[in-house]
């Protein structure tokens, strides 16, 4: 309807996967790297999660243009199959020819074999890509599982891309699963879009509509990304009815009024209201204070932050560390961009040492990364202890592990411990002390290594282990109708106040100031405080310090 109004060649905010507009952002890039290098190794599983509406479906449709031409894929949209039905649906996918829908599974799974002997004969190879894998049952993907033992003496004939939303990570992560998991070669989470992304997002989708000009404000774009959290097929339906909008006006740019007004007929209250609120509180808060010219009195709640920050010492530990092994970060710091390792950290560039030779180390066990991490921290670590997290909850800290590759490391920016995987399928342990843009510095044993993240990503399997210190007791996560001094914290740091005697409630108003922190800082907006969510908040007061990845400043 608006086309022809602003010129489009086609409608630039299609919810249709169409590879022709995907934005290859760096975790986009980032992603497909990991996918085509699970691909690339053959056999197994590869494992894609995000959340609904982050983009996994247009990301499978890149991968499939950018597949080698001897590679056949059977494409599985609808998971929710028996056993028997999802074989008889791979070999439909695979054009092999089968009796009916009498046909047991020992037959198929025969049919199936015999076919990919074949193919591999001549010299092809065979995946099965299952979307919205989250719905399968046990029993389906242990046979999914049994697939992969289709093998001839040296190489796997079948590999499996498992998609799916983050539901899909805790189904895999269940004992009863955990041979399948062990067979994961490759997986990556899709985040949201960050503001900056929302903005190239939008740029590149009008581009390929054939307009350059600018049409969206900037004030609009930012209200596009507080409002859809940087979830691109929120994205679009809200750029799509404000286009829509501007026309019925006569307009030819996009101001925020109008990407207000759409997103009010297209969203559902509990995702425009919440940041409207939020969004408005935390301008009248800012506003107030600079007619005072005064934030807040930060030393009135220096004895409440103090309590909550102050860290019990840590077992173990003869001395205090030195300051220059530890590179403590204050909020207030950033990183200088230099290239330069980060402060204290004598590293030799991996240039010189092949990265192959430096990860096959079979000194690089879990144990030592996790004590390397701990060191990082100020403490020995747990000596021969067997639950390192317990170890480290004991002592004020948390662990946190995800799969959300490099682009949620740096933006935790806490240093972690990463697995790698080698080719012959056995595992390494480092601990990435370091990261700057594509530059990353490794403590590997009693060594560290500086290399470039190209070197190190075919190895990783895109998941690691960190350690955080919470504010107090915090233990579980923080959501509406809980009650404790965590809550009077959080308040502290977002400038929300609460009706007397209801300081360590927490209510609808600070759900929905939380909402509005995690859209701007592309959290998932769930008004929920998890590890993620109080990380952010932790890292925004100037009280947290913390072992940074980042140089900080001398």
């Amino acid at each position: 309807m608006y086309e022809q109004h602003f010129n489009f060649t086609a409608p630039p905010f299609s919810i249709a996967p169409n590879p022709r507009y995907v934005y290859l952002s760096p975790q986009y890039r980032e992603a497909l790297a990991h996918l085509l290098y699970g691909i690339s190794i053959g056999g197994g599983f590869v494992v894609l999660t995000g959340e609904v509406g982050t983009g996994k479906t247009t990301l499978c449709r890149c991968l499939m243009e950018q597949l080698p031409e001897d590679v056949d894929i059977a494409l599985i949209f609808n998971p929710r199959l028996n056993a028997r039905e999802l074989l008889a649906s791979i070999c439909d996918e695979l054009k092999i020819s089968n009796p009916g829908e009498k046909t047991s599974i020992r037959r198929l799974i025969d049919l199936l074999n015999h076919h990919l002997m074949d193919t591999h004969a001549r010299g092809r190879r065979t995946i099965v890509l299952i979307d919205e894998a989250q719905n399968l049952s046990y029993d389906v993907l242990e046979q999914i599982r049994l697939l992969t033992n289709l093998e001839t003496n040296v190489s796997k004939l079948l590999q499996i891309i498992l998609v799916g939303q983050p539901e899909l990570n805790t189904l895999l992560a269940r004992p009863n699963l955990r041979q399948l998991s062990q067979r994961i070669t490759a997986r990556y989470h899709l985040l949201p879009l960050s503001l900056a992304e929302t903005g190239a997002y939008i740029s590149r989708r009008l581009a390929v509509s054939g307009v350059t000009r600018k049409i969206f404000s900037r004030l609009a774009v930012g209200k596009i990304h507080r409002l859809s959290g940087g979830i691109p097929r929120l994205l679009n339906l809200i750029c799509d009815r404000s286009l829509l909008g501007a026309y019925t006006l006569g307009k030819l740019e996009v101001g925020s009024g109008i990407v207000r007004k759409a997103a009010k007929e297209i969203l559902p209250p509990s995702r425009n209201q919440p940041a409207r609120m939020a969004f408005g509180l935390i301008a009248a808060i800012a506003l107030m204070s600079l007619a005072t010219g005064l934030y807040f009195d930060k030393e009135a709640f220096r004895p409440h932050l103090m309590g909550f920050l102050d860290a019990t010492p840590l077992k173990h530990t003869d001395k205090q560390p030195d300051k220059k092994e530890v590179n403590t970060k204050r909020a207030d710091e950033s990183p200088s961009g230099d290239g330069s390792p980060p402060q204290g950290i004598k590293a030799t560039s991996a240039a010189a040492t092949d990265f192959m030779t430096l990860i096959s180390a079979t000194d690089l066990t879990r144990e030592a990364a996790f004590a390397r991490l701990f060191s990082v921290w100020g403490s020995n670590g747990p000596e021969g202890a067997n639950d390192e997290c317990l170890f480290a909850k004991q002592n004020n800290l948390r662990c946190l592990s995800s799969n959300g590759g490099i682009s949620l490391l740096s933006k935790l920016d806490h240093p972690a411990i990463l697995e790698f995987m080698l080719p012959d399928g056995s595992n390494r342990y480092a601990t990435v002390i370091g990261l700057q843009g594509q530059k990353c510095w490794l403590g590997m044993g009693k060594s560290n290594h500086s290399l470039d993240l190209t070197e190190m990503l075919p190895y990783w399997r895109g998941n690691f282990t960190l350690l955080w210190k919470p504010p107090g007791d915090t233990s579980g996560i923080l959501k509406l109708g809980k009650s404790n001094e965590a809550v009077r914290w959080i308040r502290l740091q977002l400038n929300e106040p609460a009706a007397p005697g209801k300081e360590t409630l927490f209510d609808d108003r600070l759900q929905h100031a939380i909402m509005g922190f995690q859209r701007n800082n592309s959290l998932l907006p769930d008004g929920e405080v998890g590890p993620m969510t109080m990380i952010q908040l932790l890292k925004a007061s100037p009280d947290y310090m913390w072992p940074s990845l980042a140089k900080t400043k001398d």
